[in-house]
């Protein structure tokens, strides 16, 4: 939606604007400019999960595809779409007084995954996790937070109980030994997960006492305040600050912001429903009277201090006999309670929304944050600033913008009149010094896969299947219209034949159906298939993706 940081940015939306979708009122506002222009405003987020709205068959409406996206992500997803479907991009961005724009045509340029810009440099993990110094540091961490919370752990938890058929079958296997990658995570999500909003208000409480309090306290056990290092000079000296542990105040406003808006979040994951008095101080004020904090026990266990260190997967730390037991006990009471129904093995991921002020988002981040910032009597930032930050927000001036639509516009004219590569310009400007630099866009490369068979990052071949195709027809057909021989077709992440693997030889005999299992309506999808090397010895050759149509006319099975 619209708000006030976005009015000096262009020249569609003014005051009135504000909390109005982008996209409907740039499209009455051009209208208002030349009736005649015909456009169709979505409101959809474009990225995997709108698919079945931005599938192939809208692509190959288009003409061409101009952008105007805010993050790297984003681009990379569209630009691979645009590649998957032989579409011309014009790509752009500004920031302050600079801008650029990108041309990427089929066949004849390089697409905007072809380069890779450098890493952003990254806050050390042991700064962020206790030993924050400026407000830029306490609002990453209630992002990272958020990003866990809400978005990572409810994926892994859908992906574990899509890899298995139920809770019986992975107690079974836990039961006999097996580890189960992910299961101690998953299952201690099951055991904790709420059913009603007063639970939910209830883990956003017991989350303010780990945050804000038993941290603090934790740290300031392992590093007392009369702390010295080796060489004999303080531990908690600048940058380091030491932490002052929060007493929880409902009466506080940030306190109750926390809460509130932490509870609304675990309601929105775990599907569970609340009203506008709900939201009351009234209302939590009651719910959190019945809820027991547990007594502080100091930790022994060890904190990081090494700014080189990074952060460790909590997935791949092998589990202790302790934690294998505790995890057993906890899925058997989960059964036996009855909440491993379909329902209760689904949570709802969210995904970081900046620009919708009733989803709670930025209240979360603005509160935790400025908890974090209390914690470690570091200046707090109010909502405008956090939201400037967590999002990632550029600061942009019209002037900037209205250069980079003009250059885009010059070469949206170029593509639709058919020019040459020769014509086309890539341009980097910065008005305040000013300077403009146009480049001819990188000629697309070919690789040379052998003997003298090429290909670009714009090609992809095709093969034609039917319902009892199996992967030894695929490799065969391959082999047959290309002229080389698959040694390994990969789907995604699922390696579907790898010759050194295990009983892959057996899946020669399988359908393509059995081993991908499509999506219901899914007419295609788009493998990666080495190719044998010239002399043993030498590694796998790339090449295109290889297009796999379910059936003969390109329709879905």
């Amino acid at each position: 939606t619209i708000d006030v940081s976005t009015l000096n940015r262009q020249f569609l939306f003014r005051p009135h604007h504000i909390q109005k979708p982008k996209s409907t009122t740039a499209a009455e506002a051009t209208r208002e400019i030349n009736p005649e222009l015909q456009v169709e405003a979505h409101l959809h987020k474009v990225c995997p999960a709108t698919e079945n709205i931005y599938n192939d068959s809208f692509y190959s409406t288009m003409n061409i595809v101009v952008t105007a996206l805010d993050n790297v992500e984003a681009r990379r997803y569209v630009d691979s779409r645009c590649v998957s479907n032989q579409r011309p991009l014009l790509d752009s961005g500004t920031m302050g007084t600079k801008g650029h724009t990108e041309i990427i045509v089929p066949n004849l340029t390089e697409s905007y995954n072809s380069h890779r810009d450098p890493p952003e440099e990254e806050i050390p993990f042991c700064t962020l996790k206790s030993f924050p110094s400026v407000i830029e540091h306490t609002i990453q961490w209630a992002r990272d937070k958020f990003e866990s919370a809400f978005v990572h752990k409810p994926s892994m938890y859908n992906a574990f109980w899509q890899m298995h058929p139920s809770a019986e079958a992975v107690l079974h296997r836990m039961q006999a030994g097996e580890s189960l990658e992910g299961s101690f995570q998953v299952i201690k999500l099951l055991s904790r997960r709420p059913s009603h909003w007063e639970q939910c208000i209830a883990a956003a409480r017991l989350k303010f006492e780990k945050y804000f309090k038993r941290k603090g306290q934790q740290l300031l056990h392992s590093f007392p305040l009369e702390t010295r290092l080796k060489d004999g000079s303080l531990f908690w000296q600048s940058p380091k600050r030491p932490p002052t542990p929060i007493e929880f105040d409902l009466k506080d406003p940030l306190h109750f912001s926390f809460i509130i808006s932490t509870a609304r979040l675990f309601a929105d994951i775990y599907n569970i429903s609340y009203s506008v008095k709900d939201l009351s101080e009234e209302a939590v004020s009651k719910i959190l009277s019945g809820v027991k904090i547990p007594e502080y026990r100091p930790s022994e266990k060890c904190i990081e201090t090494d700014e080189s260190a990074k952060k460790p997967d909590q997935l791949k730390m092998p589990l202790s006999s302790e934690e294998e037991r505790e995890a057993i006990t906890q899925l058997e009471q989960a059964i036996t309670s009855n909440k491993t129904t379909p329902d209760g093995l689904h949570m709802s991921s969210l995904q970081f929304e900046k620009d919708d002020d009733n989803n709670g988002h930025i209240d979360f981040v603005t509160s935790a944050s400025s908890l974090r910032a209390r914690m470690y009597s570091i200046e707090p930032a109010d909502r405008l600033k956090t939201k400037r930050i967590a999002g990632k927000i550029i600061p942009a001036i019209a002037t900037a913008t209205a250069a980079v639509a003009g250059m885009v516009a010059l070469e949206l004219i170029k593509v639709v009149g058919g020019y040459g590569l020769e014509s086309f310009k890539n341009c980097f400007f910065n008005l305040a010094i000013p300077v403009v630099v146009l480049t001819e866009p990188a000629t697309v490369k070919h690789t040379l896969i052998r003997n003298n068979i090429f290909f670009s990052i714009w090609d992809c071949w095709t093969i034609f299947g039917h319902e009892d195709f199996t992967l030894s027809d695929f490799m065969s057909a391959v082999r047959e219209k290309y002229g080389i021989e698959p040694s390994m077709v990969v789907h995604g992440v699922k390696m579907l034949y790898v010759p050194v693997m295990p009983g892959h030889s057996k899946r020669l005999k399988l359908t393509m159906q059995k081993l991908i299992k499509p999506l219901a309506g899914r007419r295609y999808v788009d493998l990666t298939v080495s190719f044998a090397p010239e002399s043993d010895g030498d590694e796998d050759l790339p090449g295109p993706p290889v297009r796999y149509h379910f059936s003969p006319d390109g329709k879905a099975p």
